[in-house]
């Protein structure tokens, strides 16, 4: 094995301050990390999927939405955050030219799952547009 790139991190466990499920856009990117720095969270589990959160409101597979479920379960069990921030985007790719509304409400839908999923989380569900985020 060969060494390319040197860099030191902390080796010691986190308490992660949310559980972020994005988009993998890169759109929208650098838009998350300033809006997650600017609501005081550092450090958090980052699930980016295509799509966000339509593997949850309307997943052609039922195993995708488990895959997705259990991944925000695994932040939970390790990390502890105490809030999930859901986040849906713009024309996104994953909704094949939907309207804004129709993402919206699968971001709201999957707020509800989630609440539902897990009862003492904080859930956030948010939208993100070229201009902003938008609380939902």
């Amino acid at each position: 094995m060969q060494k390319l790139f040197h860099f030191d991190c902390s080796n010691g466990h986190y308490q992660a301050d949310a559980c972020v499920v994005s988009c993998f856009d890169f759109r929208f990117d650098a838009q998350l990390r300033k809006f997650l720095k600017k609501r005081g969270i550092a450090v958090y589990d980052h699930v980016k999927i295509p799509g966000s959160v339509k593997v949850i409101a309307q997943p052609d597979r039922d195993s995708d939405r488990d895959l997705v479920a259990g991944m925000v379960r695994v932040s939970i069990r390790l990390h502890h955050p105490p809030r999930l921030m859901l986040f849906g985007h713009e024309e996104c790719g994953g909704y094949g030219g939907a309207p804004t509304e129709v993402i919206t409400a699968d971001v709201v839908k999957a707020a509800a799952y989630f609440a539902n999923l897990e009862p003492g989380l904080q859930i956030e569900p948010y939208f993100s547009a070229f201009d902003g985020v938008y609380a939902l």
